[in-house]
């Protein structure tokens, strides 16, 4: 307390002054119609200022919560496009599906990867089919009680028998691990003519995933005349930069379908 009042003492003539500059400043505005209407304007800008950045927090929170409303409503039209693409196959009694939801994955690895919250407790096995809300994601290879780790079409191990969508001409989807928006369709003969836009589908030789999945569309075709075949350009279907909700298929008769297969391969 003595500080404080020895404060005062030191700098008395400083607030006098400063308290002579207010009186002199509130006789100015009160009598002079000039400066008080100054002031007035002054006093309207700075309301106004505040005002504005009241406005603009108010409609922060405003689109927030709109922005959360449209997560929500894209939430349900994704879950809704998984039934629309899935309905097809629901209907044919050889395939079971299993709702996951991908809580890892990359996309700009050379191997990449999904992880998905179903495992061998949800009835999840190895070489399963993988199905978006867009189209074909890829195969089941490991897992565990909970989890399993999916192989994508962006891997470089990943092949999958596709065709087109017009001719039906087939060849295998592989990636070339350069970007994850595309891969190319192989073994398609240099005679069939590919129009750009034309659907590449999943032509089921596997079993793993039903004919028919929308893989993606073809953007460019390139011959090689010494072969005789040429390699189609795809633009995948699935956005593997934003996977959320995919479909797990099981195909009852893909054990029989795997079982023809060795006896056919050991002939």
């Amino acid at each position: 307390m003595r500080n404080f009042l020895q404060f005062i003492w030191n700098n008395q003539f400083t607030f006098l002054f400063f308290l002579l500059e207010f009186l002199g400043f509130l006789l100015l505005t009160t009598n002079n119609p000039y400066h008080k209407s100054k002031v007035a304007s002054t006093s309207v800008a700075i309301t106004g200022n505040i005002a504005e950045v009241n406005y603009a927090y108010e409609q922060y929170l405003g689109l927030r919560e709109e922005n959360l409303k449209l997560l929500e409503e894209n939430a349900r039209l994704k879950e809704r496009g998984l039934e629309t693409a899935t309905q097809q196959f629901t209907k044919d009694g050889r395939f079971q599906l299993s709702t996951a939801q991908v809580i890892q994955s990359t996309y700009k690895l050379g191997n990449n990867f999904l992880i998905i919250n179903r495992g061998l407790e949800d009835g999840i096995e190895p070489q399963q089919g993988v199905l978006g809300p867009e189209g074909a994601v890829g195969i089941v290879y490991k897992v565990s009680n909970e989890y399993s780790a999916i192989m994508p079409i962006i891997h470089s191990q990943s092949m999958l028998s596709c065709k087109l969508g017009t001719t039906g001409y087939f060849g295998i989807l592989k990636w070339d691990g350069k970007d994850e928006r595309f891969a190319v369709l192989e073994d398609i003969p240099n005679h069939v003519r590919v129009a750009e836009g034309e659907p590449v589908l999943t032509r089921g030789a596997s079993g793993a995933l039903p004919a028919n999945v929308l893989v993606g569309k073809a953007v460019a075709a390139e011959r090689n005349e010494s072969l005789g075949f040429q390699t189609v350009r795809v633009q995948l279907a699935t956005d593997f930069q934003r996977i959320g909700s995919v479909y797990i298929i099981q195909n009852e008769t893909k054990p029989t379908l795997d079982s023809l297969k060795l006896e056919l391969e050991g002939e």
